[in-house]
């Protein structure tokens, strides 16, 4: 078998189904929020509905971005070119002849490993981009494929003041501020800056709650983060910051803030759409796509191209509630 025949066993459909079942390092919020909620877009504009109340505010933070709004009862219709995001994967003339130095199966086996090699690549490369946008829709951005926060969806409601305030009150006003929203009581958990945290902990550890019988105790979780656990609830530190259109740095969380992310699949979801490429319109969209390897213009070897158009993004802000622990 020569390599030509080899890369005629990468059929489309082979391709895609490599690309999209290929495992990345991770991405901690958009697989966890966004992943399992996800929702076909045949053409290239997305239409994200997303659900308003009285307190609902609207901010938008990029220049005409405003014109791609519309209200809908209770409800915000933002109109979005869908981001994109494309490589080209190239096995070069060089790396072909090295390939068929090999026999049979070896060959087949090397060529295999160099085409997810380059797939997986450019997938760990998009996951690293849809993470951070899928990272501003967890506090009610909207971000588009360059990074810029198009859209802040906030409310006026006042935060829940920790200070001088008993923890399982302030347990209690969450739960009420979310059963309001939702209609249901869901589970979630708290992100928080680092000088909210310290403050919480000075308060337990002079309640006495640290330490055998006690309500309150560090953590690690899941991705080895140091986290405050008290009275069952986790309180995260969160230090991931935003750019704004003039290249300044914003905390997502502001000092001694916190923000309450439910855990509900109908707070968050995730649009895609099909790729700009002509064997896409042979499929409905998946997230990611790879179309089949061919060869490359004046012997130069084989290509092939990948591809993904997402954005994902907060249906329900008026569920992300605030807390605060004012000095």
């Amino acid at each position: 078998m020569n390599f030509g025949q080899i890369m005629a066993l990468w059929t489309f459909t082979t391709m895609m189904k490599a690309i999209n079942q290929l495992n990345t390092s991770g991405t901690y919020v958009f697989d966890k929020y966004f992943k399992s909620k996800g929702e076909q877009e045949l053409g290239t504009t997305a239409k994200l509905r997303i659900k308003r109340k009285a307190s609902t505010v609207l901010t938008a933070l990029a220049k005409g971005a405003d014109r791609l709004v519309r209200e809908d009862g209770d409800v915000y219709e933002i109109r979005i070119e869908l981001p994109r995001f494309g490589q080209s994967g190239e096995i070069l003339a060089h790396e072909v002849n090295e390939l068929e130095t090999l026999e049979g199966e070896a060959m087949v086996t090397a060529v295999s490993k160099k085409i997810n090699e380059i797939m997986s690549e450019h997938k760990e490369d998009y996951m690293t981009t849809i993470e951070f946008m899928a990272t501003g829709a967890l506090f009610g951005k909207v971000v588009d494929g360059n990074g810029t926060v198009l859209f802040e969806f906030t409310t006026d409601d006042a935060p829940i003041e920790y200070k001088n305030t008993e923890h399982l009150t302030a347990l209690d006003a969450i739960d009420d501020a979310l059963t309001e929203e939702l209609g249901k009581t869901v589970p979630y958990e708290i992100l928080a800056s680092p000088i909210f945290v310290t403050r919480l902990a000075a308060v337990a550890k002079t309640a006495g709650e640290f330490g055998l019988g006690g309500q309150a105790s560090w953590d690690e979780d899941e991705n080895g983060i140091r986290t405050l656990v008290y009275n069952s609830k986790r309180y995260t530190p969160f230090r991931a910051k935003w750019k704004d259109e003039n290249g300044n740095m914003h905390p997502f969380i502001a000092d001694g803030e916190a923000v309450v992310i439910p855990k509900s699949q109908d707070v968050f979801k995730h649009v895609y759409g099909r790729a700009d490429h002509t064997d896409a319109m042979k499929v409905a969209p998946q997230l990611f796509f790879a179309s089949k390897p061919e060869k490359l213009e004046k012997g130069k070897g084989w290509g092939f191209e990948t591809e993904t158009k997402v954005i994902p993004y907060c249906v329900r802000p008026g569920a992300l509630i605030k807390l605060k622990f004012s000095a």
